[in-house]
């Protein structure tokens, strides 16, 4: 069985203009149903029909060769055409035969390919009927039902089924004989609430970007590249950790040397309303330490011994984030410093810090920029791919999508370099032989300042 799997995207709408190509959580409309049909097992070959040049330029950027692009003619695109009108041309100007046609409607971007999958299976395992549809239950009471008035409770309340706009795969045959996509018999499969929203005015656009964007925090592989980890952190770290330049180091004498790295995003914090701060890894409360005392102090670290030291400077939980339990809206910042590239699940973390910031706190949020010039010219030698235990590796832009994608404004981004001790004329002379020896420099280090919304 051969499907086409067709994406209507007419120019000039009405309600939300130009809508099909507008941004929306990064990407323009017409990606996700695309995309959607492009990873779905059943559909053979994708088609984007529109009559706007446009439209079809976008498509095309986007995916290239790896779907088709048709010109929809003008008598077929007036505001009383019907979708279906674009379907049978389509099919009619195809170059093969196919035997069902998935219609796939941009303004339901949150459609899944699973779903596209579960209708053709439905089609292909029920020869009698000519179409799947996709449906959503419905619990709201209907003003001319007498239950408006006896208002039954939710949970005996019989939902009404709707159809909710995602897809329709249809017979091929059935589309020319009833020039209809549910033909004459059809069933459907029922998709949850969530997936089904239908993007139509301004306010459902707010609404479809807030779910997109929750929905692909979750996205494996989005903002950065994973690799496995190499060997365990353990206690012995701190007073004989090997740092990218190979040189053994005791950290428990390095307070002078981290308030200095750290001094911009210290004048940061300390120029603020005195609040309630929260250091993430906070080791061994160093940062805490040059943070003007007014302050109310919050630490989190996982090593026992490191978080008995920065009991010192402020009251320190040892364990992980989500084992303190702070209140929902509690900190006025939150410093995550060095502390993502070590995780498996940043994503995570960075949801509970939303959680416990207030609404408009301060996340200062410092990691390797992993797609610096030096880390291109070093490739493998890249000097902080050194540190094995680094396993989340973000880029500067990926690491600011992941905190748009998660509702934090950017207020800056800073590349912390000049003024610090590793600005030496030695270091910028290894920056012309970096696969050699690969320095530390400007980019290789990214600091976000970022706001809750």
């Amino acid at each position: 069985m051969k499907t086409i799997a067709i994406i209507p995207a007419r120019g000039g709408s009405k309600g939300v203009k130009s809508k099909n190509i507008r941004d929306i959580a990064g990407k323009p409309l017409i990606y996700y149903q695309i995309k959607n049909a492009l990873d779905a097992r059943l559909v053979d070959d994708v088609v984007l029909a529109s009559d706007s040049d446009e439209i079809l330029a976008v498509g095309d950027k986007l995916f290239g060769d790896r779907i088709c692009t048709v010109k929809r003619p003008t008598e077929i695109s007036t505001d009383t055409s019907k979708t279906e009108e674009t379907l049978l041309y389509v099919v009619d100007v195809a170059d093969k035969q196919y035997d069902y046609v998935v219609t796939l409607e941009p303004t339901n971007p949150l459609n899944r390919p699973y779903h596209i999958d579960e209708a053709i299976s439905e089609l292909t395992n029920n020869p009698g009927l000519d179409a799947i549809c996709a449906a959503v239950e419905d619990n709201r009471l209907p003003l001319e039902s007498q239950n408006v008035i006896n208002r039954p409770f939710l949970a005996n309340i019989r939902p009404k089924l709707v159809e909710c706009g995602n897809l329709w795969a249809t017979r091929a045959e059935a589309l020319r004989k009833y020039h209809n996509r549910l033909g004459h018999q059809f069933g459907w499969v029922i998709l949850s609430q969530e997936d089904t929203y239908h993007l139509d005015t301004e306010a459902d656009w707010v609404v479809i970007d807030a779910l997109m964007r929750r929905r692909l925090l979750t996205e494996p592989g989005r903002y950065c590249i994973r690799r496995q980890r190499q060997g365990r952190w353990d206690e012995s770290y701190w007073k004989g950790v090997v740092d990218p330049d190979g040189k053994v180091r005791d950290k428990t004498q390095e307070q002078g040397k981290r308030l200095a790295e750290c001094r911009e995003e210290l004048a940061y914090i300390n120029s603020l309303p005195p609040g309630k701060v929260l250091d993430v890894g906070c080791g061994l409360g160093f940062l805490l330490a040059g943070i003007d005392p007014r302050w109310e102090k919050h630490g989190v670290e996982i090593s026992e011994y490191a978080a008995e030291q920065a009991q010192n400077y402020g009251t320190v939980l040892c364990g992980v984030l989500a084992g303190a339990k702070h209140p929902n809206d509690y900190f006025d910042v939150v410093l995550w410093h060095h502390v993502i590239e070590h995780l498996e699940n940043p994503v995570e973390e960075l949801l509970e810090i939303k959680r416990i910031l207030k609404p408009g706190g301060k996340l200062i949020l410092g990691t390797p920029n992993f797609g610096c010039e030096l880390a291109k010219r070093a490739g493998d030698n890249f000097r902080l791919l050194h540190d094995k235990t680094h396993v989340s590796l973000f880029t500067a832009e990926s690491v600011q999508a992941m905190l748009r994608d998660a509702f934090f404004e950017i207020e800056k981004v800073s590349y912390p370099y000049f003024g610090t001790e590793y600005h030496t004329m030695e270091n910028l002379e290894k920056t012309f032989w970096p696969e050699k020896d690969c320095p530390p420099f400007y980019g290789n280090i990214v600091t976000v300042y970022a706001y809750k919304k």
